[in-house]
């Protein structure tokens, strides 16, 4: 699999890549007359994509697959996320199209037909959606004697940024990761941290709530740069007492920071002995060309960061006097 490009992706494919979130997304998200046609209980997840390898830069997509209530037609239901608007997502679903029916043909090739797409693109950015939705909308001049030749693609739209926090359906972990979309970019991304925390207490299978809470610290801290390892710590031990899985991922992400803690500071602590071994040889160098050092001198050497001790050292091969080394 490609390496997800941003941590809105990663949480978005990790969240919605569940069954039980997908299954439930679109028993609520649906129109009623599709949900009618198919099978959800037939539901499979495409988590790698069908688009060809020079293209797949482009995507951060889901693809679930479905069975026709009357029969083995498949109908493909493509997520595509979104963090912020982009005017050619038509042209990237289109070509999603395109190479998902090569494809199919070619998995298929007694087939003389392609299955159904439904294009869903699911938006939770800061700013309005004022993106075409209408394929034809890209295309300008468009005389009419050739719109019948010019594709007719659309996209149904989930905007969560324009939904109230009521509006958002679901049972609680795929209301919880809907919210964790829609307040990424809240001015108080701490506080919103807390009211997830306080959803995922509610999540009944426990190893699914350390999962989810493990995804989610990790989307908050990365997707929002203003949400400190420490403040999550202690918000982790105000929230959860007493329930031994959770005290268990407590500790262990604790652990981590604290041996994060000290891979920094065994790594500033080789700096430092780095510095003080080469203030050790400049004062020797110094004391065998212009005799012993002033105390003044070893202060001011010993303060010296790294480049300093360098630039210094390099001069004291030419210098004539001590004061044209540390000048």
């Amino acid at each position: 699999m490609d390496e997800i490009a941003t941590p809105h992706d990663a949480f978005f494919r990790e969240s919605f890549g569940r069954r039980e979130v997908a299954v439930d997304f679109l028993r609520c998200q649906l129109p009623p007359g599709l949900l009618a046609e198919i099978d959800l209980a037939s539901l499979d997840i495409a988590k790698d994509t069908y688009v060809a390898a020079d293209l797949r830069s482009a995507y951060s997509d889901l693809v679930y697959r479905v069975r026709h209530r009357d029969g083995p037609l498949s109908i493909y239901l493509l997520f595509e996320h979104k963090s912020s608007p982009e005017h050619w997502t038509l042209l990237q679903l289109l070509r999603y199209v395109v190479a998902e029916g090569d494809a199919f043909r070619k998995q298929h090739p007694e087939a003389d037909h392609l299955p159904p797409v439904y294009p869903l693109v699911i938006y939770h950015g800061r700013g309005p959606w004022r993106v075409p939705r209408s394929f034809h909308q890209l295309v300008n001049p468009l005389p009419a004697a050739l719109a019948p030749f010019v594709p007719q693609l659309t996209y149904a739209l989930m905007d969560l940024s324009e939904r109230t926090d009521a509006e958002i359906k679901g049972e609680v972990l795929t209301r919880l990761v809907q919210l964790a979309l829609r307040w990424i970019f809240s001015d108080q991304p701490l506080e919103r941290l807390r009211e997830l925390l306080t959803l995922i207490e509610q999540v009944q299978d426990r190893n699914t709530a350390v999962a989810i809470l493990e995804s989610l610290l990790r989307y908050y801290v990365q997707g929002t740069q203003r949400v400190e390892e420490q403040e999550i710590r202690a918000l982790l031990r105000e929230t959860f007492t007493g329930e031994p899985i959770m005290q268990t991922f407590i500790d262990r992400y604790i652990e981590q920071g604290r041996q994060q803690g000290r891979q920094e500071g065994r790594q500033e602590g080789r700096q430092e002995g780095r510095q003080e071994g080469e203030a050790a040889v400049l004062l020797s160098l110094i004391e065998d060309k212009f005799g012993p050092p002033s105390e003044s001198t070893r202060q001011r050497i010993a303060a010296a960061d790294a480049e300093t001790l360098l630039r210094w050292s390099r001069r004291i091969l030419t210098a004539d006097d001590l004061d044209t080394v540390l000048h």
